[in-house]
């Protein structure tokens, strides 16, 4: 129970994130690139806050950060649901959204510690895959709901009426949530100079999934649904902004339930094995997708034909959170654990930087454009982590006691 507690704020966050970048993408003041910025913003800032949000959290404790991070976090989105109604101001608007993302970040790190905390090496698998579970599939959810406001309210409203929920739904959580902090480190320490030897093998690939995520968080500004058949008539009968909302929470929730189940197997067979599934399953799930979508396929038929590769790709996430939690030193284990909002920030605000730029550069193609460029940025870190894992010999290691 306490463990299925801690994710709770990851459920109400991450559901507001998911709504806030589809409504971000779309209600964005500018032309292509502005709205690629205004949308790298959140992640950016993210990644920058969870180095501090780490921290806080080993030393302040888990509930008073996490905490701290929703109030803000609130502020920040009224802010940008009046920028919205009263500016045309891609800047105003880029500051904002990166503040949401800084003060999701301590929600984030602060909540994945809670739930290493609660977890030991013969669950910590399926710990981490509950986590992300719950973190994409409500990030899933919260898409579907911002694509459905839009199809509603077309304009501001939309945001603001998720902004409000987002407001409302904070006491739902704070007073029920349990504090799990271990004794706070007598000195001060920086994340890189208590990452496991592990972790610098692992985050390119962990940098391309993101930077892939942020690169599918873009495709809304540019996507058309295309195709015939059930295709046409669902995007007659709702609308094209909820199927797009649609295709989004199914990839989700594929990645989410193969989290799951990967996270189990990774106790069970070996975090290193499954990783080494996932990584593979990710570099063909893109070379077919990429090749669905030359041929000349719609977006649905393409990302049909890649589920099942791309329920594969999904042993990745549980598999590094799992490693590096079993070597995390549990004074430091919320510095540690803060990496994951690092790389999960870097990643999608490079990817949403480069989807914007991809798409401008590519007026004709920009689907094509995006899926080429996933495919480039995963094989080039890949390639990186092959380097670096040859360079680091004995770095990467089994850590689980298979059960």
């Amino acid at each position: 129970m306490r463990l299925a507690a801690s994710y709770v704020p990851i459920l109400i966050a991450r559901i507001g994130s998911g709504a806030s970048a589809f409504l971000v993408v779309k209600l964005a003041s500018g032309g292509k690139s502005e709205a690629g910025v205004v949308l790298a913003a959140y992640p950016f800032l993210e990644a920058l806050g969870a180095l501090i949000a780490g921290r806080w959290s080993d030393t302040l404790g888990r509930k008073k950060t996490l905490v701290l991070g929703y109030v803000a976090r609130s502020l920040a989105m009224l802010l940008l649901a009046w920028a919205f109604y009263t500016h045309e101001t891609p800047w105003l608007e880029a500051i904002l959204n990166g503040v949401i993302g800084l003060t999701t970040a301590f929600i984030l790190t602060a909540s994945l510690a809670m739930a290493t905390d609660l977890t030991e090496v013969r669950n910590r698998g399926l710990g981490m895959g509950g986590f992300e579970f719950i973190n994409l599939a409500s990030y899933g959810v919260g898409y579907l709901i911002g694509s459905a406001l839009y199809s509603i309210f077309q304009g501001p409203a939309a945001y603001l009426t998720i902004a409000l929920l987002t407001v409302f739904a904070t006491p739902v959580f704070a007073k029920y949530l349990p504090e799990t902090r271990p004794v706070a480190p007598a000195g001060g320490v920086f994340l890189l100079s208590v990452l496991p030897p592990s972790a610098v093998v692992l985050l390119p690939v962990w940098f391309a999934l993101t930077t892939i995520i942020g690169l599918g968080m873009y495709a809304p500004r540019v996507l058309q649904v295309e195709g015939g058949g059930i295709v046409s008539h669902v995007v007659g009968k709702v609308g094209e902004d909820l199927v797009v909302g649609l295709l989004f929470i199914g990839a989700l929730a594929l990645l989410g339930a193969g989290a799951v189940f990967f996270g189990r197997l990774t106790d069970k067979w070996g975090r290193v094995k499954t990783f080494r599934l996932g990584l593979i399953g990710g570099l063909l799930a893109l070379v077919v997708l990429n090749i669905s979508l030359h041929f000349g396929l719609g977006p649905v038929e393409s990302i049909a034909i890649t589920a099942p590769l791309l329920f594969l790709t999904s042993a990745i996430g549980p598999s590094i959170l799992a490693l590096i939690g079993d070597e995390a030193d549990i004074r430091y284990r919320g510095t540690i654990m803060g990496i994951y909002s690092v790389m999960l920030g870097l990643g999608i605000g490079v990817g949403s930087l480069l989807g914007g730029l991809v798409a401008a550069a590519y007026h004709q193609a920009e689907i094509n454009a995006l899926a080429t460029a996933a495919l480039g940025v995963y094989a080039a870190m890949t390639a990186l982590h092959l380097a670096l894992l040859k360079a680091y010999q004995g770095a990467f290691r089994e850590t689980a006691r298979i059960i």
